[in-house]
Protein backbone atom coordinates (compact mmCIF):
# COMPACT_ATOMS: atom_id res chain seq x y z
CA UNK A 1 0.00 0.00 0.00
CA UNK A 2 1.46 3.51 -0.67
CA UNK A 3 0.89 5.67 1.88
CA UNK A 4 0.56 9.57 1.55
CA UNK A 5 1.92 11.93 4.58
CA UNK A 6 1.47 15.66 5.22
CA UNK A 7 4.57 17.39 4.76
CA UNK A 8 5.16 20.33 7.04
CA UNK A 9 7.95 23.02 6.58
CA UNK A 10 8.86 26.30 8.80
CA UNK A 11 6.30 28.31 6.64
CA UNK A 12 4.94 26.02 3.83
CA UNK A 13 2.78 22.94 3.89
CA UNK A 14 2.62 20.64 0.55
CA UNK A 15 0.38 17.65 -0.09
CA UNK A 16 1.60 14.80 -1.90
CA UNK A 17 -1.32 14.07 -4.24
CA UNK A 18 -3.10 10.88 -5.27
CA UNK A 19 -5.50 9.29 -7.30
CA UNK A 20 -8.61 8.82 -5.05
CA UNK A 21 -12.32 6.71 -5.21
CA UNK A 22 -15.80 9.08 -4.86
CA UNK A 23 -13.52 12.17 -3.47
CA UNK A 24 -12.04 10.48 -0.63
CA UNK A 25 -8.28 11.62 0.25
CA UNK A 26 -5.88 8.51 1.10
CA UNK A 27 -5.83 7.84 4.71
CA UNK A 28 -2.89 10.33 6.49
CA UNK A 29 -0.93 8.72 9.83
CA UNK A 30 -2.87 7.62 12.96
CA UNK A 31 -2.81 5.88 15.56
CA UNK A 32 -3.50 2.12 15.20
CA UNK A 33 -7.48 0.99 15.24
CA UNK A 34 -8.63 -2.50 16.23
CA UNK A 35 -12.08 -3.38 15.56
CA UNK A 36 -13.97 -6.80 14.78
CA UNK A 37 -15.74 -7.85 11.98
CA UNK A 38 -18.63 -10.52 12.17
CA UNK A 39 -18.28 -12.76 8.75
CA UNK A 40 -21.88 -14.83 8.06
CA UNK A 41 -23.42 -16.80 5.80
CA UNK A 42 -27.29 -16.40 6.84
CA UNK A 43 -28.47 -19.80 4.23
CA UNK A 44 -31.10 -16.60 4.53
CA UNK A 45 -33.30 -18.67 1.72
CA UNK A 46 -32.42 -22.10 1.52
CA UNK A 47 -32.91 -22.61 5.21
CA UNK A 48 -34.44 -19.92 6.60
CA UNK A 49 -37.26 -19.28 3.87
CA UNK A 50 -36.78 -15.63 4.83
CA UNK A 51 -38.18 -15.97 7.93
CA UNK A 52 -36.49 -13.77 10.50
CA UNK A 53 -34.96 -15.95 13.55
CA UNK A 54 -31.73 -16.22 11.75
CA UNK A 55 -31.60 -12.27 11.49
CA UNK A 56 -32.34 -11.72 14.90
CA UNK A 57 -29.37 -13.86 15.70
CA UNK A 58 -27.29 -11.34 13.66
CA UNK A 59 -28.49 -8.38 15.60
CA UNK A 60 -27.79 -10.20 18.77
CA UNK A 61 -24.69 -11.07 18.06
CA UNK A 62 -23.80 -7.61 16.84
CA UNK A 63 -25.53 -6.01 20.20
CA UNK A 64 -24.86 -8.43 23.02
CA UNK A 65 -21.18 -8.33 22.40
CA UNK A 66 -18.96 -6.82 24.84
CA UNK A 67 -16.95 -5.39 22.24
CA UNK A 68 -19.04 -4.47 19.26
CA UNK A 69 -18.11 -4.66 15.77
CA UNK A 70 -17.62 -2.01 13.37
CA UNK A 71 -18.59 -4.18 10.68
CA UNK A 72 -20.51 -7.11 9.13
CA UNK A 73 -19.87 -8.89 6.03
CA UNK A 74 -23.50 -10.94 5.28
CA UNK A 75 -23.77 -13.28 2.09
CA UNK A 76 -27.27 -15.27 1.24
CA UNK A 77 -29.72 -12.27 3.20
CA UNK A 78 -33.15 -11.88 2.14
CA UNK A 79 -34.31 -7.83 2.24
CA UNK A 80 -37.11 -8.73 4.75
CA UNK A 81 -34.14 -10.30 6.96
CA UNK A 82 -31.91 -7.16 6.37
CA UNK A 83 -34.94 -4.96 7.32
CA UNK A 84 -34.99 -7.08 10.79
CA UNK A 85 -31.51 -6.13 11.14
CA UNK A 86 -31.25 -2.41 10.36
CA UNK A 87 -34.52 -1.74 12.26
CA UNK A 88 -32.91 -3.67 15.18
CA UNK A 89 -29.64 -1.79 14.96
CA UNK A 90 -30.58 1.31 14.23
CA UNK A 91 -30.07 2.94 17.63
CA UNK A 92 -26.98 1.32 17.71
CA UNK A 93 -25.56 3.61 15.39
CA UNK A 94 -25.49 1.03 12.70
CA UNK A 95 -26.28 1.29 8.82
CA UNK A 96 -27.47 -1.92 6.70
CA UNK A 97 -26.52 -2.04 2.51
CA UNK A 98 -28.67 -5.02 1.24
CA UNK A 99 -27.48 -5.83 -2.11
CA UNK A 100 -29.96 -7.83 -4.30
CA UNK A 101 -27.92 -10.18 -6.34
CA UNK A 102 -30.56 -12.15 -7.97
CA UNK A 103 -33.84 -14.38 -7.80
CA UNK A 104 -36.37 -13.92 -4.93
CA UNK A 105 -36.57 -15.71 -1.26
CA UNK A 106 -39.59 -17.57 -0.41
CA UNK A 107 -41.31 -14.56 1.59
CA UNK A 108 -41.62 -12.67 -1.71
CA UNK A 109 -38.16 -10.11 -0.73
CA UNK A 110 -35.23 -9.65 -2.57
CA UNK A 111 -31.80 -12.52 -2.30
CA UNK A 112 -28.87 -11.32 -1.95
CA UNK A 113 -26.07 -9.75 -0.16
CA UNK A 114 -25.66 -6.97 2.79
CA UNK A 115 -22.85 -5.06 4.48
CA UNK A 116 -23.71 -3.85 7.77
CA UNK A 117 -21.29 -0.44 9.29
CA UNK A 118 -20.97 1.52 12.50
CA UNK A 119 -20.48 5.16 12.19
CA UNK A 120 -19.40 6.90 9.47
CA UNK A 121 -19.16 6.01 5.99
CA UNK A 122 -17.85 8.43 2.78
CA UNK A 123 -19.47 6.19 0.25
CA UNK A 124 -20.50 2.95 -0.63
CA UNK A 125 -19.81 1.19 -4.22
CA UNK A 126 -21.27 -2.10 -5.45
CA UNK A 127 -19.36 -3.92 -8.25
CA UNK A 128 -20.72 -7.00 -10.64
CA UNK A 129 -18.52 -9.59 -10.44
CA UNK A 130 -17.52 -11.69 -13.37
CA UNK A 131 -20.22 -14.57 -14.26
CA UNK A 132 -18.44 -16.24 -17.98
CA UNK A 133 -20.61 -18.93 -18.22
CA UNK A 134 -24.16 -17.45 -17.14
CA UNK A 135 -24.35 -18.81 -13.39
CA UNK A 136 -26.47 -16.95 -10.64
CA UNK A 137 -25.20 -13.44 -10.81
CA UNK A 138 -22.76 -12.27 -7.73
CA UNK A 139 -21.36 -9.19 -6.81
CA UNK A 140 -19.19 -7.42 -3.88
CA UNK A 141 -20.61 -4.23 -1.82
CA UNK A 142 -17.64 -2.18 -0.28
CA UNK A 143 -17.85 1.16 2.36
CA UNK A 144 -15.24 3.56 2.88
CA UNK A 145 -15.59 4.06 6.90
CA UNK A 146 -14.16 7.36 8.94
CA UNK A 147 -12.45 8.78 10.31
CA UNK A 148 -10.43 6.09 9.72
CA UNK A 149 -10.21 5.98 5.97
CA UNK A 150 -10.29 2.22 5.37
CA UNK A 151 -12.69 0.23 3.58
CA UNK A 152 -14.75 -2.86 4.00
CA UNK A 153 -16.27 -5.26 1.72
CA UNK A 154 -18.82 -8.55 1.30
CA UNK A 155 -18.93 -10.73 -1.11
CA UNK A 156 -20.12 -14.13 -2.25
CA UNK A 157 -18.40 -15.83 -4.94
CA UNK A 158 -19.85 -18.82 -7.03
CA UNK A 159 -19.84 -22.52 -6.38
CA UNK A 160 -19.54 -23.92 -9.91
CA UNK A 161 -15.81 -25.10 -10.61
CA UNK A 162 -15.91 -24.06 -14.25
CA UNK A 163 -13.95 -21.03 -14.09
CA UNK A 164 -16.23 -18.70 -12.53
CA UNK A 165 -14.94 -18.91 -8.65
CA UNK A 166 -11.41 -18.07 -10.31
CA UNK A 167 -12.18 -15.14 -12.59
CA UNK A 168 -14.24 -13.87 -9.56
CA UNK A 169 -11.66 -13.97 -6.65
CA UNK A 170 -9.09 -12.36 -9.44
CA UNK A 171 -11.37 -9.74 -9.91
CA UNK A 172 -12.20 -9.09 -6.00
CA UNK A 173 -8.24 -9.32 -6.08
CA UNK A 174 -8.09 -6.64 -8.71
CA UNK A 175 -10.24 -3.85 -6.99
CA UNK A 176 -8.53 -4.56 -3.82
CA UNK A 177 -5.27 -3.85 -5.61
CA UNK A 178 -6.52 -0.69 -6.99
CA UNK A 179 -7.82 0.45 -3.81
CA UNK A 180 -4.39 -0.34 -1.98
CA UNK A 181 -2.97 2.07 -5.09
CA UNK A 182 -5.09 4.92 -4.36
CA UNK A 183 -4.22 5.14 -0.35
CA UNK A 184 -6.85 3.20 0.99
CA UNK A 185 -6.44 0.30 3.19
CA UNK A 186 -9.33 -2.22 2.54
CA UNK A 187 -10.28 -5.66 3.89
CA UNK A 188 -13.12 -8.63 1.98
CA UNK A 189 -15.03 -10.84 3.96
CA UNK A 190 -17.35 -13.63 3.09
CA UNK A 191 -17.75 -17.03 1.79
CA UNK A 192 -15.59 -17.65 -0.83
CA UNK A 193 -16.64 -21.29 -1.88
CA UNK A 194 -13.21 -22.02 -2.23
CA UNK A 195 -11.06 -24.16 0.21
CA UNK A 196 -7.54 -22.79 1.62
CA UNK A 197 -5.44 -24.96 -0.86
CA UNK A 198 -7.26 -23.84 -4.28
CA UNK A 199 -5.41 -22.59 -6.59
CA UNK A 200 -7.70 -20.03 -6.96
CA UNK A 201 -7.01 -18.21 -4.11
CA UNK A 202 -3.23 -17.48 -4.54
CA UNK A 203 -4.28 -14.39 -6.01
CA UNK A 204 -5.33 -13.50 -2.42
CA UNK A 205 -2.93 -15.00 -0.04
CA UNK A 206 0.30 -13.08 0.62
CA UNK A 207 3.68 -15.57 -0.55
CA UNK A 208 4.36 -16.30 2.81
CA UNK A 209 1.68 -18.40 2.89
CA UNK A 210 3.07 -20.92 0.10
CA UNK A 211 1.61 -22.97 -2.12
CA UNK A 212 2.09 -20.67 -5.22
CA UNK A 213 0.52 -17.48 -3.56
CA UNK A 214 0.96 -14.35 -5.25
CA UNK A 215 -1.38 -12.04 -3.53
CA UNK A 216 -0.78 -9.31 -0.96
CA UNK A 217 -3.66 -10.15 2.05
CA UNK A 218 -2.97 -11.78 5.48
CA UNK A 219 -6.07 -14.05 6.21
CA UNK A 220 -8.28 -13.53 9.41
CA UNK A 221 -6.32 -16.55 10.99
CA UNK A 222 -3.09 -15.17 11.22
CA UNK A 223 0.11 -15.57 8.94
CA UNK A 224 1.16 -17.97 7.34
CA UNK A 225 -0.94 -21.29 6.94
CA UNK A 226 -3.91 -21.92 4.36
CA UNK A 227 -6.61 -23.07 6.27
CA UNK A 228 -7.87 -22.95 9.33
CA UNK A 229 -11.20 -24.23 11.52
CA UNK A 230 -14.37 -24.97 9.09
CA UNK A 231 -16.70 -22.47 8.50
CA UNK A 232 -19.27 -24.77 6.31
CA UNK A 233 -21.65 -28.13 7.12
CA UNK A 234 -19.08 -31.21 6.12
CA UNK A 235 -16.40 -29.24 7.47
CA UNK A 236 -14.79 -27.22 4.83
CA UNK A 237 -13.50 -23.70 5.49
CA UNK A 238 -14.81 -21.88 2.40
CA UNK A 239 -15.30 -18.52 4.57
CA UNK A 240 -12.88 -15.57 5.03
CA UNK A 241 -11.52 -12.11 5.88
CA UNK A 242 -8.63 -11.07 3.59
CA UNK A 243 -6.81 -7.93 4.52
CA UNK A 244 -4.45 -6.11 2.95
CA UNK A 245 -0.67 -7.58 5.18
CA UNK A 246 0.88 -4.10 5.16
CA UNK A 247 -2.25 -2.39 6.58
CA UNK A 248 -3.56 -4.27 9.11
CA UNK A 249 -2.58 -6.97 11.39
CA UNK A 250 -4.74 -10.10 12.44
CA UNK A 251 -5.70 -10.30 16.00
CA UNK A 252 -8.57 -12.60 17.08
CA UNK A 253 -10.39 -15.22 14.88
CA UNK A 254 -13.29 -17.43 16.31
CA UNK A 255 -15.78 -19.96 14.30
CA UNK A 256 -19.30 -20.04 15.87
CA UNK A 257 -21.35 -22.74 14.91
CA UNK A 258 -25.19 -21.74 15.32
CA UNK A 259 -28.21 -23.81 14.11
CA UNK A 260 -29.69 -21.40 12.00
CA UNK A 261 -28.04 -21.58 8.49
CA UNK A 262 -25.22 -24.53 7.35
CA UNK A 263 -22.08 -21.73 8.12
CA UNK A 264 -20.87 -20.57 11.20
CA UNK A 265 -20.49 -17.03 12.11
CA UNK A 266 -16.43 -15.57 11.85
CA UNK A 267 -15.11 -13.45 13.79
CA UNK A 268 -12.28 -11.43 13.08
CA UNK A 269 -10.30 -9.16 14.77
CA UNK A 270 -7.46 -6.96 13.06
CA UNK A 271 -5.72 -3.40 13.74
CA UNK A 272 -5.35 -0.81 11.13
CA UNK A 273 -1.95 0.04 11.88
Amino acid sequence: MTRRFLLTALTAVAVVGALSFSSATPRAEAAPYTFLNLSFNLCGNKCNHGTLAVANEVADSILNRPTRPRTATLQEVCAGQAARIRARLADANYQVLHVPTAHLCDDGSEYGIALVTKGDRDWTKVWDLPNPYGNEPRKMVCAMLSPQKFIACSTHIDFHGDGTRGAQVDKVAAILADYAAAGHPAFVAGDFNLQPDDDALDVMYRPAYGGGATGTHTEGNGCCNRGGPATGDGGAKIDYTFMKASAFTPTFSDAISTPNSDHKKLWAGMTLD
